[in-house]
């Protein structure tokens, strides 16, 4: 019974899941299968009944969030991660009527610092990285080539990748099908030229023998892989090339932050940029701006006229 100690906030818990499940992404799904757990239980271990949770409780949870979690605290993210899960779980008790009002709504989030993922590399590191990747003669890095180019390419998540079908590629129009994406929407997504010709390749001679090599269980997938495995798989390839290359370790999630600063310093409108990325807002995409406002300075000292010059000492 998911080790709760009252049973009503296990029914609770299981009806929540059951109604978001049909919702969202299975990654969505995932992430409100095991923070609305969480979330409940603290209370149940108070034994407190979540039909009976008060504004002082919740501020008490509040509270709790800033003390340690095992030998680290919590950063603001996930403390307003935790915070926003507890505003949708009263809001879906509110709907059908469990309680009569959400006191999660009078908590304010904790303030998030505002600033983009270091999670980047530049454009030649890329490249190097990609390059690197490109060894046919190692099935292994083959199938990390193929994963990361199409991340690169798309500005796809990895758990959108691990959905893919091979039917949901199109490499005559350039175009991939996102079925699962964030908060259940779906998007097209579109190819580099390159990026089409690599998963033509991969699609039409690769894929099936790859697939007797491993990953059998999720063989209707493109990459036969649930988005774990996957996961695991490509970060563990990064951690390995990027040390080897002597430069910074990116993970999945780096090649869509990539992407972003790297098509805003090309000229790319901020609106194709969001499009691309599948933001929902557009404040998501404005992110990628603040990255280019840290470089100013150095771009002042590498092209302003009145920069002094260097000069050699003379002894």
């Amino acid at each position: 019974m998911e080790n709760f100690l009252l049973p009503e906030n296990f029914e609770i818990y299981n009806d929540f899941i059951k109604y978001y499940e049909p919702r969202v992404s299975s990654q969505g799904y995932q992430t409100i299968k095991h923070q609305s757990r969480s979330v409940i239980k603290w209370f149940d271990n108070r034994n407190i009944r979540l039909t009976e949770v008060t504004l002082r409780d919740v501020m008490e949870y509040k509270k709790d969030l800033n003390e340690l979690k095992g030998e680290k605290k919590l950063n603001p993210g996930s403390k307003c991660n935790r915070i926003k899960m507890g505003r949708k779980l009263f809001r879906y008790m509110l709907k059908f009527e469990k309680v009569q009002t959400n006191p999660f709504l009078e908590v304010k989030y904790p303030r998030v610092p505002d600033n983009i993922s270091k999670n980047i590399l530049n454009e030649i590191q890329m490249n190097r990285l990609l390059e690197t990747f490109s060894d046919f003669n190692n099935m292994d890095n083959y199938r990390l080539h193929v994963a990361c180019v199409l991340l690169y390419a798309t500005g796809m998540r990895i758990a959108e990748a691990a959905a893919l079908l091979p039917g949901d590629i199109d490499v005559k129009r350039r175009k991939v099908i996102i079925r699962s994406g964030k908060g259940g929407k779906s998007r097209i997504a579109y190819l580099t030229g390159y990026a089409a010709e690599v998963l033509e390749l991969y699609i039409r001679r690769a894929r099936k023998p790859l697939l007797l090599r491993a990953w059998r269980k999720n063989g209707e997938k493109l990459f036969g892989a649930d988005v774990a495995a996957l996961l695991y798989t490509v970060n563990g390839g990064l951690k390995e090339i990027c040390k080897i290359l002597k430069i910074p370790v990116i993970t999945c999630h780096g090649f869509r932050h990539s992407l972003g600063t790297h098509l805003l310093r090309a000229g790319c409108d901020l609106r194709h940029i969001q499009l691309i990325l599948g933001h929902e807002k557009l404040s998501s995409t404005q992110r990628y701006t603040r990255v280019d406002r840290r470089e100013l300075k150095n771009v002042i000292d590498m092209y302003h006229p009145r920069q002094p010059k260097k000069r050699s000492v003379c002894v």
